[in-house]
């Protein structure tokens, strides 16, 4: 199930991507009355609502079981893809928590040594933006880079959790460019400032659910910069897995739903280049990974 937040001439809201449309969750929830039930508690109205219902995901696979079960006329007409824009899935996260030097080519590119536990750091949520939005270079920086990265979307509160049971939590998977101001992440010290900077977050197109990807193993990734090819892997390539990732995490923060993580990049960013290569204002950034999309973004 691909879930996507979307805008259109009358406001923004989140639906299930069928075809070439997007089923509206609120409205459609209007329709099956599924959910109904629950005293007290309303229905969503955007995707982080969603996440933080008990069993919501599994309630909108119910939902959309029915969907398919019932006739076109009696089905709740689609929003059409092309009339809308398509928006970062969750606007702005609780966390984001995000690893470096999380694939073992990327580590030998940068003449580090393979670290024996995961190396986190934050992303600001206000640095989130869509997945085709136009990315205003920021003034602080001479060397924006890119970095592909599979997200990991919680869907549950989760505090302390098993290898073995880190899964249970995970709702689904999207796609991040972990954008970075290479010259503020190495004069700092630290990387949160050349993390975090407005724009920096590119996110999208959708939340593909855990059910069709499973620990988000085995899925092409790349990244492009006007068409050519800077980055060329796969997910397997992970040094830390997902199910290890969301149990390391989950021992020192707890981690609620609709906290993104971001799992890493692979070899090919470009300050290791020779000569060394940045964006620049006029240039097309994009990140994909097989099974969820592309996110596809302008610098300005």
């Amino acid at each position: 199930m691909r879930l996507v937040s979307y805008s259109n001439g009358n406001g923004t809201s989140f639906g299930v991507e069928i075809g070439s449309g997007i089923l509206d969750i609120p409205e459609a929830l209007s329709v099956y009355h599924i959910l109904n039930d629950r005293p007290g508690q309303p229905l969503p109205r955007t995707m982080i609502d969603l996440l933080r219902m008990d069993s919501g995901i599994n309630a909108i696979e119910e939902m959309i079981k029915q969907y398919l079960e019932i006739t076109d006329e009696m089905r709740p007409p689609l929003v059409p893809l092309d009339e809308v824009r398509i928006m970062a899935p969750i606007e702005r996260p609780g966390k984001i928590i995000a690893l470096g030097l999380n694939y073992v080519d990327h580590i030998k590119e940068t003449g580090r040594d393979v670290p024996k536990f995961p190396v986190i750091f934050a992303k600001f949520p206000s640095s989130v933006v869509g997945p085709d939005a136009d990315i205003k270079y920021p003034k602080l920086t001479e060397q924006l880079d890119w970095e592909v990265e599979l997200g990991v979307v919680i869907g549950k509160r989760c505090k302390d959790v098993s290898e073995d049971k880190a899964l249970d939590y995970v709702a689904g998977y999207t796609v991040i460019n972990d954008l970075t101001a290479r010259d503020l992440q190495r004069g700092d010290g630290q990387w949160v400032r050349g993390k975090s900077l407005d724009g920096l977050c590119p996110m999208g197109p959708c939340i593909v659910t855990r059910n069709e990807l499973g620990d988000g193993s085995g899925l092409k990734m790349h990244s492009k910069v006007n068409g050519e090819i800077k980055q060329d892997s796969t997910t397997s390539n992970l040094l830390y897995n997902v199910p290890q990732i969301v149990s390391y995490l989950s021992e020192a923060f707890t981690l609620e739903p609709g906290d993104v993580i971001a799992t890493g990049t692979p070899s090919g960013v470009g300050f290791v280049r020779d000569p060394p290569e940045f964006l620049k204002p006029g240039d097309e950034v994009e990140a994909y990974i097989e099974k969820i999309g592309t996110v596809r973004n302008r610098i300005v």
